[in-house]
């Protein structure tokens, strides 16, 4: 498995044993991490819990010494550039600094400028910089409730699924947090596919079963081409795709719990990215 999915898995999964720095790529994206967080002259308390997901097990106060040492030295981008040979590898990169550069609620005049010299160090276009920080940065939306949950399925008219209510009552259930109760669950050919929670929602996406909260979803886009019909793309830049085209209709149930206006692009045959973002008090 490449080394940044390594890093994604394991901030999703805070279980997963840590990295141990002296592997040359651990080693790149650590420092990269490390540069980012101290980028702006601080350490935020965001950053510093989003760097103990990544290096689990180590002293808060320790940890944060160590990062403004680290951001303090030169970064090698080149390499980081070898931790990341692919241009997957070198998208996920990317979007997962500007993720670390969000953390504080803001992205600093220096932090565009590092993630600038990544880019470019990682052979990417010109507007990849502005594509990663409108995705991650989004849009400021208001809280989801059950209440809206349902209205908002009742409006929708998704014809091409089955629509129930009630307990989940296949397997999903074993991935959605214990006092979460679903307000709308969603079938195909009477096989339970999608649970819709005011918290998230549960699902059988390609990459495997998960529930995703609404705060963990970053971006979510349509993609008119064979293999998938939706894909979610999650604040550690994890992505989770339906691959049904029955399903897209979830992409406008997002459009409209999140208030977003679509632009006329979505009827090009350009896949249609929207960023969204929950307001954090």
């Amino acid at each position: 498995m490449p080394r940044v999915d390594d890093y994604l898995n394991l901030v999703d999964d805070p279980k997963r044993q840590g990295f141990t720095p002296g592997h040359p790529a651990d080693d790149a994206l650590i420092a990269l991490l490390a540069h980012m967080a101290f980028s702006d002259g601080e350490v935020h308390d965001r950053e510093l819990d989003f760097l103990q997901r990544i290096l689990p097990g180590r002293d808060a106060s320790d940890l944060r010494m160590w990062a403004m040492a680290a951001g303090a030295r030169p970064l090698d981008l080149s390499a980081v550039a070898a931790a990341l040979p692919s241009a997957e590898e070198a998208w996920k990169g990317l979007r997962f600094a500007a993720r670390m550069a969000w953390k504080d609620g803001m992205i600093a005049d220096a932090e565009v400028e590092l993630l600038t010299r990544l880019a470019a160090a990682l052979n990417l276009p010109e507007a990849a910089v502005q594509r990663v920080l409108d995705e991650t940065e989004g849009h400021v939306i208001t809280e989801v409730t059950a209440e809206k949950v349902k209205n908002t399925m009742l409006a929708l008219n998704w014809d091409a699924v089955q629509l129930a209510t009630g307990p989940l009552a296949s397997d999903l259930k074993e991935i959605v947090p214990e006092g979460y109760e679903s307000v709308v669950r969603v079938g195909l050919e009477k096989v339970e596919v999608l649970g819709i929670f005011a918290e998230g929602v549960a699902g059988r996406f390609l990459e495997g079963n998960t529930f995703l909260h609404w705060q963990d979803i970053v971006t979510y886009s349509r993609v008119p081409v064979i293999g998938a019909s939706v894909q979610i793309h999650t604040e550690t830049g994890r992505t989770w795709s339906l691959v049904d085209t029955r399903l897209r209709g979830l992409g406008r149930l997002f459009d409209r719990l999140f208030a977003i206006e679509r632009e006329a692009a979505e009827v090009s045959n350009a896949p249609v990215v929207t960023p969204v973002r929950l307001h954090e008090d």
